[in-house]
């Protein structure tokens, strides 16, 4: 890994002396945030502003601009948060502006049928898996990028939330943007006329159940929906479960989350049904149809007496794909671990992370569950943010 270590050992101590330095929430890539700008008008509607501008350092050991430059700071996105409320009704959505594109991360209406449930509609919030996130710090976790986590679609959810259970409903009719909009917050699967691909995600179904103890929770996910494929106009299949687990005790927080996945599309004739195209963030890749998965992530809270840091908080998120079929350039596993912490001061949240990977999308890897005779990569990421 060349000299890679001592550069993020160096990297991590160099923000801990700087003022500026910040942490976020534990769980997820960046949490809503409301702001505190506040209208009211005579129909008692409230307006609440919120939003983020971060900037981001990247290093690949295994680029070789990367290594010559020591690694590249971009300006990532300005986004704003925005939420509602109308008598009965609130609204919330969120929009992002990178440097290249912008999309909407989630716009939904809601409604609350009693003090402990209530009916979202629009593009909302898929329940699967650990909620929110089921990872912890900025990279989220490998099932990010299949979709499985942190995945926002249109359609219609109702939800139900008391001391010991928590229970979602979900129809989505289609992914958040045209299936050939490949500029999307989640990963969805899309079409690529270039590389022959016309599948596209719709009529979803999504069943949560979880069951909430004292400080641990548990609880079960179903998925299940169709595949439209534009040039045949049939219709396949795709399908997720997912047995999760939290649990927090003292400063120590853990999420371990095991299933399945598989997408049955109907492609044309002689064309290769083991894998589908994956695409988000203006980019596409491969990933196997059908694997198994395992998450275990562990966080902990850490004291400190350093001035600077109001908050800070250490983790390690570890993912494992596995494929269940083979075919030609099909069926290696999957292997993606973050290292990092979190820091915050007053309105800046900083993320530092190590992410490694074996043939994983976006740590040196062709996809997911492809063919990849590469060993461990690894990229050091640093993102700095001023929320409001």
């Amino acid at each position: 890994m060349k000299n890679i270590f001592p550069l993020f050992l160096v990297v991590i101590m160099s923000l801990i002396t700087v003022d500026s330095i910040a942490t976020t929430q534990l769980a997820g890539l960046e949490k809503p945030v409301s702001g505190n700008l506040t209208v009211e008008d005579s129909l008692k509607t409230n307006l609440n502003i919120g939003g983020a501008v971060r900037v981001n350092y990247s290093y690949k050991e295994y680029d070789k601009q990367s290594e010559s430059t020591l690694g590249s700071l971009e300006f990532e996105l300005f986004r704003l948060n925005v939420t509602s409320e109308v008598g009965q009704f609130k609204l919330f959505a969120q929009y992002r502006w990178y440097s290249e594109f912008s999309m909407p991360e989630y716009a939904y209406m809601s409604f609350d049928l009693t003090d402990k449930s209530e009916i979202q509609l629009g593009l909302n919030k898929v329940p699967f898996g650990v909620l929110p996130y089921s990872s912890f710090g900025y990279w989220e976790s490998i099932l990010y990028h299949l979709g499985l986590e942190d995945d926002n679609d249109l359609g219609l959810k109702y939800s139900y939330a008391d001391e010991q259970w928590d229970i979602d409903l979900g129809f989505y009719k289609n992914s958040e943007l045209s299936s050939a909009n490949h500029a999307r917050y989640s990963f969805d699967v899309v079409t690529e006329v270039e590389k022959n691909e016309f599948n596209h995600e719709v009529n979803q179904f999504n069943v949560r159940v979880q069951k909430n103890y004292s400080n641990t929770s548990l609880g079960f996910s179903l998925q299940h929906g169709n595949l439209f494929n534009e040039q045949t106009s049939e219709t396949g299949k795709h399908s997720a479960y997912a047995a999760h687990l939290t649990s927090s005790y003292d400063n120590w927080h853990v999420q371990f989350e095991l299933g399945s996945y598989q997408y049955k599309p109907k492609n044309q004739q002689g064309q290769d049904t083991n894998k589908v195209l994956i695409g988000a963030f203006d980019n596409t890749f491969y990933v196997a149809s059908k694997a198994d998965f395992y998450l275990f992530n562990v966080s902990r809270d850490i004291e400190t007496s350093i001035n600077a840091i109001d908050k800070m908080s250490c983790y390690n998120n570890f993912g494992v794909i596995k494929p269940k079929r083979s075919s030609p350039g099909i069926g290696n596993t999957t292997l993606q671990n973050l290292l990092g912490c979190t820091l915050k001061t007053d309105a800046i949240t900083t993320y530092v992370e190590l992410i490694s990977g074996v043939n994983s999308a976006f740590v040196n890897g062709p996809g997911i569950g492809l063919i990849d005779d590469k060993s461990w990569s690894h990229r050091i990421n640093i993102n700095v943010g001023y929320y409001f």
